[in-house]
């Protein structure tokens, strides 16, 4: 009995289906193995300027000189903080940045108690306005920072750390990424996401 038209049609539909699905995988494994470039740039997701390896610090360097309140700086331990470079002077690009930083993390809502910020001025003398700054933003930590620190930041970053130069640095007081002055906050915002989704630390 001669099977109708249709069902014909219908078997090798079946039929090529199958193969393509058993093919086209490994066609896209040969494509992309012999096109490694095109697997390297869809690596290259995150915003923020990768310092690769991450380099470690000590938590003590960043408290050695405290301008808030000294027994609240050791909370950023175990977090992943945001490190912002000021100037002698808090001026409008440290200030438009300190903005930034302050709606990012509380765009990250119920993982904001993740992240801290932390403010570094050059050592010795507090920045002129440093009150009414920490007046208005209560979760914003401030310290000073020596001439040693900064030159191991900025050979960290591989960067002159201008003011409103932001580093990432992750819950075991390794600095892994910098943001350049006139970041984007959203892709700050998406890096944060991203690393938070994937770490069970912090």
């Amino acid at each position: 009995m001669t099977q109708p038209a249709s069902h014909l049609r219908r078997n090798r539909l079946v039929i090529v289906t199958i193969a393509l699905i058993c093919i086209v995988p490994f066609g896209i494994a040969w494509y992309m193995a012999r096109n490694p470039e095109l697997v390297q740039d869809r690596q290259k997701f995150n915003y923020g300027h990768l310092i690769s390896p991450a380099r470690p610090f000590a938590y003590d360097e960043f408290f050695a000189q405290p301008f808030t309140a000294a027994e609240n700086l050791p909370e950023v331990k175990g977090r992943w903080v945001l490190i912002q470079v000021s100037g002698p002077e808090c001026g409008d690009v440290c200030r438009e940045t300190l903005y930034k930083t302050k709606q990012l993390r509380l765009m990250l809502n119920k993982e904001l108690a993740r992240v801290r910020r932390i403010l570094l001025v050059p050592a010795g003398k507090a920045p002129a306005g440093l009150q009414e700054i920490t007046a208005a933003d209560p979760t914003l930590l401030v310290a000073g920072f020596s001439d040693r620190l900064r030159g191991q930041l900025k050979e960290a970053s591989g960067t002159d750390l201008p003011e409103g130069t932001v580093i990432l640095m992750d819950p075991f007081a390794n600095v892994m990424m910098w943001y350049a002055p006139g970041f984007d906050p959203y892709g700050v915002l998406r890096d944060l996401q991203r690393l938070l989704r994937v770490s069970q630390i912090g």
